[in-house]
């Protein structure tokens, strides 16, 4: 209901039915009283459809399907078809995937890591880029060096000129 319908249909209620909630009593200097649809049809202003009721009894008549403050985020998230929802599943997928070919072979090439990574979780190559490029940015888990995609915690800093944090480098 707008706010002109409202101030229009408030006084009329009010001094039909008298000024409290009809559910709880409670008077309109003790809570905000607002106007129920008796049917729950937001449509239906007939005024024998509506009363005034406190906004906790308004709640309890009528609760909401998610919290009032739920975030969009969320809402988005709960789509388990989202892309939030699938990136959310995929990168740690990916991740364990890099984790254990570098563990299984040392330094693993980029491109291979890439390619075979994304036909492996079932992402693309451009996904699967990015991913790798969140990861060896500066104090992130990997490296690249020389196109070679290393454990950063094994790799000893101080004596090699060579070191390219991936995200700086352009194809």
């Amino acid at each position: 209901m707008n706010k002109r319908t409202r101030d229009k249909l408030y006084p009329i209620i009010a001094k039909r039915d008298e000024e409290y909630c009809r559910c709880c009593g409670k008077l309109p200097y003790e809570v905000q009283l607002i106007i129920d649809h008796k049917d729950n049809n937001n449509s239906n202003n007939t005024l024998t459809n509506l009363q005034l009721l406190c906004r906790s009894c308004n709640y309890l008549k009528n609760p909401r399907k998610e919290p009032f403050d739920m975030c969009v985020n969320n809402k988005v998230e709960a789509d388990s078809n989202s892309c939030m929802a699938i990136n959310k599943k995929k990168e740690p997928e990916f991740l364990e995937y890099v984790k254990d070919r570098i563990t299984n072979e040392d330094a693993v090439n980029l491109k291979d890591l890439i390619n075979s990574g994304a036909r492996k979780i079932d992402i693309s190559p451009v996904t699967a880029k990015r991913y790798i490029e969140k990861h060896s940015s500066e104090g992130g888990e990997l490296m690249v060096i020389d196109d070679k995609v290393i454990f950063s915690q094994y790799y000893d800093f101080s004596n090699d000129p060579r070191i390219i944090w991936f995200h700086s480098l352009k194809e």
